[in-house]
């Protein structure tokens, strides 16, 4: 009942809103960006892990004079 209750709530608070308060697209952009940012992860393309491993091949790498 309380389910019920809250979706019928909720589904009057989203059909009451004017359409420029919904932003749907705004709220899509970030959906792929957490969607873009969470398969990056998984594939070890993402941006701490590029770094880290930047930061890896200069410790390894001897420091030279420049010329």
């Amino acid at each position: 009942m309380k389910f019920v209750a809250l979706f019928l709530v909720l589904s009057l608070v989203i059909l009451m809103a004017e359409p420029g308060d919904c932003s749907l697209k705004s709220f899509w952009g970030r959906v792929k960006a957490a969607f873009k940012g969470a398969k990056d992860s998984w594939r070890g393309k993402s941006c701490l892990i590029i770094y880290q491993k930047e930061m890896q091949n200069q410790q390894d790498q001897p420091n030279q004079p420049p010329n």
